[in-house]
């Protein structure tokens, strides 16, 4: 039985007042029991089960320590009382959602059943029920992850999404209320409108009365503002139960992401049941390669949303809880959450709908394509469309991501997903249909979007992601299918649907649990992370865990900031989708922490997610005094205005400021501007300076901030260095040639090399200083205790779970040299590849840059300063040797690290001696 998820307000009727339902409401305290050998039967189940005390809406495993991760079957039993009907009165029981297959009992007789876990379902218990108290119970069996499943169902086989990652969600997650209605009551009213008004309804009736004769349906339709703009009457004929009609409304107010005008329809059959709708007039197609939405060309600014929360898991607290979120995510720029495998509570809908929020939301995934498996997910398809189907914000449907579940090697397979396309676009009127959403190496088969995933470490791997973007800019082939069966039209919008970066959240000092659950990738796991904050040293830089996780937040904000202007450079690409909105249990790449607390960067992140975007690029990072820099300047220009007559104004430091005229820029589109070049100042100590740019259209408004940090820094005074080369492999070319030969007295002099042979061993074991240079060539003594280990093997390559680049800026080499905590695109030249690995944590107070992965795990170091026998050794992967000559801050780092390790300053704690 189809099921619309009705608001019942008080509106003014054209004919009659209409039936007033009641509505009761069993959400609350539910008896609750497991069976986990399944063995109980409703004829047992209430003398032999253990019951304790249940909240409905919410999953089982959020509420019971001992439960998180049971799967099987379980009971939940409640009594409610029920006024007397009346005649030509029904009772309809409404589940807004069981996971995963529900057989309900009223007063001990069987009433219906239902499976899947994501939508809902009503039972009528009219027969069932008496005046007074009545008992529910309802056996939910969700089953397990074992090969086999649970009572023939195979948890492979049934769309779940990602509570495989989190936490699984079982049980009565949604509301659960009784409604009293007249017999002939409204199932369901899909409201289908174009933006010129023309407004379609379609509608099911529960049943059609004893005698057979005509009804009549008052329609009232009110404006946003709640003014009646129409009223009329239509017959709905006899014999059947379905209906539709069509009228029009003259020039309505369109629902968009800046105004979500929203529209009610009042249907009322005349002495029988009242449905009321809200719609919005809107749009959202493509067309050569670009979205529209009204009409209008949009850039996607999304991030990828799991909807889970921190106390209640799949199930939202309440809809002021979504409603304030998704005002969030607008103050952040976004005008789009892609839910992500999961179909949401409605009320997610609905906060989006009021708020102008465009949403993408998928089918959940399952892991095995079976006959039965697809089946389930063709239903979930229907079910997702049947309910949500007024809701405007719902703009774009997946139906496969990533190839989960499906395996786009067998042909068949790809035919039923090309053929799934098809069947999805007959169906989702007035919304886009994706196949899968590809990323590694699967594709898409036929799509309204060809959009990929790619996720890497920024800065040190800023090229990689170039490369990655500007390919897909190209619509390369690889998109689609390689063995001929694609269906490409050339047309679809490109996207980066999916990229990020992880910046840790600020957490209490008890954790919650689902942050001490652990999930079986040791370098994604919380717990124990504020025990390795002190453990690994990062006491010594950080006041404590808080400061590091706003640090790690920052450089997240560089990665981020970075990787949305490379894409929105590339004028072919349509949108993009961040992950993600909100952390999420262990992960923690969200532009929000799991309480849904805005990240340190939340002013600036939302000024450069606009329609309108300044984008800039020094043509380097780091310069020497009174140097020449040119900074590229491009507009990414979305919006209606028109920005003919502006002006770009900026600012370098404190000092200089100008502007730059703004040519008529083409809409929907990307423009290069003139170059800004400047004289540098000459500085004595390193300085970053801040340019700011401002873009004002011809009234001298504001449409877009952006800003970008450089670097400059003095002559690192090489020639003056007590330094002697040594550099048996001729690696260390560059610095050679700039270092004067040493005299016959070497005493005194740091010991330059990238190889520590026997030679600077015992050098070093008679009292020599050293600055090694690691590469590819150095080899570590067997008796050192530690390895050199590359960053794209062992987990270290941080370009999921990503890493973050520390450095101890208050002494030592970098102390002066760095602007933050973290290595920033100052560094972006020499991006560290080789790490110094198994140190352990003690030794770490020795390290000066290091990194980690996630939660502080795989701790390493670039950075590293020890006594071997006499003598000082400083070990340095940053492959500054090869910059040495082109940047000036691998010049100012290498002096210094020259200059630290022959001082008193330099006095390690970690000692090795050759034995």
């Amino acid at each position: 039985m189809k099921q619309t998820f009705f608001v019942l307000f008080a509106l003014a009727s054209a004919v009659s007042p209409g039936y007033s339902a009641t509505t009761i409401s069993l959400d609350g305290h539910w008896k609750f029991a497991v069976d986990s050998s399944g063995v109980f039967t409703i004829d047992s189940v209430s003398t032999s089960a253990y019951w304790r005390d249940a909240l409905v809406p919410l999953s089982w495993q959020e509420q019971f320590s001992d439960l998180r991760s049971y799967q099987g079957v379980a009971w939940y039993e409640k009594e409610f009382d029920l006024p007397k009907l009346k005649k030509d009165e029904a009772a309809i029981l409404h589940f807004g959602a069981v996971d995963y297959l529900a057989k309900v009992f009223v007063n001990g007789k069987p009433a219906g059943e239902h499976e899947g876990g994501y939508l809902p379902f009503d039972i009528d218990i009219t027969k069932l029920i008496d005046a007074g108290t009545n008992n529910v119970v309802v056996r939910v069996m969700d089953p397990s992850t074992s090969k086999d499943g649970t009572e023939g169902i195979i948890y492979s086989q049934i769309p779940h999404g990602k509570q495989s990652w989190y936490v699984q969600t079982s049980g009565l997650w949604q509301s659960v209320f009784v409604d009293v209605k007249p017999a002939l009551y409204f199932e369901e009213v899909h409201v289908t409108p174009s933006v010129d008004g023309g407004v379609s309804v379609d509608g099911m009736l529960s049943a059609l009365p004893q005698t057979a004769r005509e009804e009549k349906c008052a329609i009232s339709i009110f404006d946003p503002s709640q003014k009646e703009v129409a009223r009329f009457v239509k017959p709905i004929a006899s014999g059947t139960d379905s209906f539709r009609f069509s009228f029009e409304l003259k020039s309505p107010l369109l629902w968009g992401v800046d105004s979500p005008n929203l529209y009610t329809i009042r249907l009322v059959l005349v002495d029988g049941d009242t449905a009321v709708e809200r719609f919005g007039f809107r749009s959202f197609t493509t067309n050569d390669g670009k979205f529209y939405l009204n009409g209008k060309p949009i850039y996607l600014m999304g991030a990828l949303d799991q909807d889970f929360y921190p106390e209640t898991g799949y199930t939202p607290p309440s809809f002021e809880y979504i409603r304030d979120e998704m005002l969030k995510a607008k103050m952040l720029g976004l005008n789009l959450l892609r839910c992500h495998i999961k179909v949401p509570d409605p009320r997610y809908l609905q906060a989006a709908d009021e708020v102008g929020m465009l949403v993408w939301y998928e089918i959940p995934n399952w892991d095995d394509f079976t006959s039965a498996s697809a089946k389930r997910g063709i239903e979930t398809f229907d079910g997702m469309l049947d309910r949500d189907w007024n809701h405007p914000s719902v703009v774009i449907i997946s139906i496969i991501n990533e190839s989960w579940g499906i395996d786009l090697r067998d042909s068949t397979e790809r035919e039923w997903l090309r053929n799934t396309y098809d069947y999805a676009k007959s169906k989702a009127t007035g919304r886009l249909i994706e196949d899968n959403s590809a990323c590694c190496d699967n594709f898409h088969m036929k799509s309204d979007i060809a959009d990929w995933h790619t996720y890497w470490a920024i800065p040190e791997n800023r090229k990689n992601f170039n490369n990655t973007v500007i390919d897909v800019a190209s619509r390369p082939n690889w998109l689609f299918s390689r063995h001929g069966d694609a269906r490409p039209s050339g047309q679809e919008p490109l996207m980066i649907s999916e990229f990020g970066n992880w910046g840790l959240p600020k957490i209490p000092d008890d954790l919650p649990w689902w942050l001490r659950r652990p999930f079986g990738w040791g370098y994604v796991e919380p717990e124990g992370v504020r025990e390795r904050f002190h453990e690994y040293k990062l006491d010594q830089t950080f006041q404590d865990y808080d400061s590091l996780a706003v640090e790690s937040q920052w450089a997240q904000f560089d990665a981020l900031k970075y990787e949305i202007e490379e894409i929105r450079l590339q004028s072919s690409i349509q949108g993009y989708v961040i992950t993600e909105f909100t952390d999420i249990n262990w992960e923690c790449n969200g532009l929000m922490d799991m309480w849904r607390n805005p990240k340190i960067y939340s002013k600036e992140i939302g000024d450069i997610q606009k329609q309108d975007v300044i984008i800039s690029r020094p043509d380097k990072y780091n310069f020497k005094s009174r140097e020449t820099m040119t900074v590229r300047l491009w507009v990414s220009h979305y919006s209606a205005q028109s920005l003919a007559g502006g002006m770009l104004e900026w600012q370098a430091g404190t000092d200089g400021r100008g502007s730059i005229p703004v040519p008529d820029i083409a809409n929907s589109g990307v423009t290069e501007l003139a170059p800004l070049v400047l004289r540098l100042p000459e500085v004595v100590s390193p300085l970053k300076i801040e340019l700011s740019f401002q873009l004002k259209n011809s009234s001298r408004a504001v449409v877009a901030r952006n800003s970008a940090g450089i670097f400059v820094y003095p002559d690192a005074g090489i020639s003056n260095l007590k330094a002697r080369i040594y550099d048996p492999d001729s690696s260390l070319g560059k610095l050679e040639r700039e270092i004067p030969p040493a005299d016959s007295d070497v005493s005194g002099r740091v010991m330059i090399t990238s190889v520590l042979d026997s030679i600077v061993v015992g050098d070093l074991e008679e009292g020599a200083s050293v600055v090694c240079l690691v590469d590819d060539s150095t080899r570590i003594p067997p008796f050192f205790p530690f390895r050199l280990g590359v960053r794209d093997t062992g987990g270290y390559d941080g370009n999921w779970a990503s890493n973050m680049n520390w450095v101890r800026a208050e002494n030592g080499p970098f102390a002066g040299l760095s602007f933050a905590r973290h290595l920033g695109f100052e560094s972006a030249d020499v991006p560290p590849r080789i790490i110094i690995a198994g140190l352990s944590s003690q030794e770490f107070g020795d390290v000066f840059a290091g990194m980690y992965i996630g939660w502080i795990h795989l701790n390493a170091a670039y950075v590293l300063q020890m006594r071997v026998g006499k003598g000082k050794l400083i070990l340095c992967t940053l492959p500054i040797a090869g910059a040495f000559e082109r940047d000036p801050y691998s010049r100012s780092l290498f002096a210094r690290m020259v200059n630290y390790v022959s001082s008193p300053s330099c006095a390690p704690e970690l000692s090795v001696l050759n034995k």
